[in-house]
């Protein structure tokens, strides 16, 4: 996958961010937000930035992460 095929599965208003929230992270990745936060907590997941500390920090996934460990992800699989 690329970075523009990515942008391609997202809303317009999206193409442009540089990062995505869990949701659409989620949702790009085709598991469950909760999925997502289990890999993040185990290690496994793709990089991400912690905005705030605590559980109402937001977590933001750069799309260019996302598309790394899609390809590393579907390699090994």
């Amino acid at each position: 996958m690329t970075l523009k095929e990515l942008n391609i599965l997202l809303p317009e208003k999206k193409q442009s961010s540089a990062c995505l929230n869990e949701a659409f992270s989620a949702q790009v990745l085709g598991v469950s937000a909760s999925s997502l936060a289990t890999y993040r907590k185990n290690g496994l997941g793709p990089e991400y930035i912690k905005i705030d500390n605590g559980k109402k920090g937001r977590v933001l996934y750069p799309k260019t992460a996302l598309v790394e460990w899609l390809n590393k992800t579907i390699k090994t699989a």
